[in-house]
């Protein structure tokens, strides 16, 4: 019966975040496709790109849940094991590098101002996202590519280290995460000094007391944005990878089912913060939902009421004590 309970509270959990993750992200690529529409920015590509990662990663919530309904039924062949654990993480591969991708954007507006629409062309982004995949699928499907990756003695209870060696493990944290995020760190610290850098050239040029400030008040806000993502990643997929390497390396550690279920989950959550952050911090993706005609409808909603409520007050009798 407990493990009933467990099997219905997570079923609960991940049918939540597959019905709340694809709304925003899919909200996010209208919105950012208008802005390409509308400002001709390639960079917003990007944003497009890890939003489908993150809807995927919604797409499979749904999976999960029937698999927590139909109690593992789902995971009694190895190779249905797999293909989840693979089509789950080859979108995580896909988000970490589109932040390495939107860092490389911004590092090019910000140094290259004058170049950018001549490097970030429609080729250029079109072979980077490619590449992007590829290198997301290849990775994300190593085992199945690699059979000498799969557990030998696997048991019908479906997991990262329950279906897969430790080296595949290995692969994904010090092939892929660790370079990326180490790259993503010393580029925004980078992105950040150039940008303050050229933030006090332009008042030194300036004349007058309130220098221009559009262009390089544009570019921290979307450091700043970039910077919120890469923190939410680390603090949601962080936990998980950083469990499972204490778990692969310690033969006597229990983290099997900590990583399979609520570590998981935690990860799969920053498929709902990402598309929240860039609706919150971003200027351009905020004011294009707040223009949006239903938010103009519940603005003019509340509006009414409030006046409807100052009149009702105003109209009320007053009583002299």
């Amino acid at each position: 019966p407990a493990l009933l309970g467990m099997s219905v509270v997570y079923a609960v959990l991940h049918a939540t975040l597959g019905i709340l993750i694809p709304v925003p992200n899919i909200v996010v690529i209208i919105v950012a496709y208008k802005l390409i529409k509308a400002k001709r920015a390639k960079g917003y590509v990007f944003i497009i790109n890890l939003a489908v990662a993150d809807l995927l990663v919604g797409l499979m919530c749904v999976v999960e849940t029937l698999d927590d309904l139909y109690d593992g039924d789902f995971d009694k062949n190895l190779t249905f094991c797999l293909l989840r654990i693979c089509f789950t993480i080859s979108p995580c591969v896909g988000s970490v590098l589109t932040l390495l991708l939107i860092s490389l954007d911004r590092w090019l507006a910000v140094t290259r101002p004058l170049h950018y629409h001549k490097t970030v062309t429609n080729r250029t982004v079109s072979a980077a996202l490619a590449a992007l995949w590829g290198l997301s699928f290849s990775v994300g499907n190593l085992p199945l590519i690699a059979p000498q990756l799969q557990q030998t003695n696997y048991t019908g209870v479906c997991g990262l280290l329950y279906s897969t060696k430790n080296q595949y493990l290995y692969i994904i944290c010090f092939v892929v995460f660790m370079p990326v995020f180490l790259t993503l760190i010393c580029a925004q610290i980078l992105l950040g000094r150039t940008a303050h850098l050229q933030r006090q050239r332009i008042r030194q040029v300036s004349v007058g007391p309130a220098p221009p400030r559009s262009a390089d008040l544009r570019h921290f806000k979307a450091l700043r944005t970039v910077l919120v993502v890469i923190v939410c990643f680390s603090v949601s997929w962080g936990p998980y990878y950083m469990a499972g390497l204490v778990q692969a390396s310690c033969a006597r550690c229990h983290l099997k089912a900590l990583l399979r279920d609520e570590l998981f989950l935690l990860g799969e959550l920053n498929s709902l913060l990402n598309p929240l952050i860039y609706a919150f911090c971003s200027n351009d993706i905020k004011s294009r939902v707040c223009q949006a005609g239903w938010w103009k409808k519940i603005s003019r909603a509340r509006a009414l009421q409030l006046r409807h409520n100052k009149k009702t007050i105003g109209q009320s009798p007053k009583y002299v004590l």
